[in-house]
């Protein structure tokens, strides 16, 4: 993080918790009792969270410059084979893996010689899926009554 941005959160903490600081000091001296105990523990609690918000602001601005532009590995497709198994085909520089997927693990299948061209034929949505259903289960129910 640059220092103005630096400077920025040390000033935002600051004015949030600047109020506070008086009650802290009046709690010190003991005749605060629970009031000065209240502002203290709201300051420190201010500052955690002051502390969490700025953290998380750093990490996702790091992480965000880490990741761009260095995707080697790519999913080229997916297909479901069971309730929790799945066929994916990765793609590794210039080579493909088949790799299988399930709850004991991954494991690798076949490596391909020769790249497999994913087509680029429609995606199916839910709407076209959903009237097969619905016509399929009404085909169904028809030929039970009948």
């Amino acid at each position: 993080m640059n220092q103005r941005h630096m400077h920025i959160a040390a000033l935002v903490l600051t004015a949030v918790t600047g109020s506070l600081w008086p009650l802290t000091a009046f709690a010190e001296n003991g005749s605060g009792g629970a009031a000065g105990y209240l502002a203290q523990l709201i300051g420190g609690l201010v500052l955690v969270i002051g502390a969490i918000v700025v953290l998380g602001w750093v990490l996702r601005r790091t992480q965000g410059g880490l990741n761009r532009g260095s995707q080697v590995i790519e999913i080229v497709a997916a297909r479901s084979v069971g309730a929790r198994e799945r066929l994916v085909l990765v793609q590794v520089g210039d080579e493909q893996v088949l790799v299988g997927v399930g709850p004991g693990g991954m494991r690798t299948l076949h490596t391909m010689n020769e790249p497999v061209l994913a087509t680029a034929g429609e995606a199916p949505d839910f709407s076209s899926a959903l009237k097969r259903a619905v016509t399929r289960r009404g085909a169904a129910g028809e030929r039970g009554q009948s």
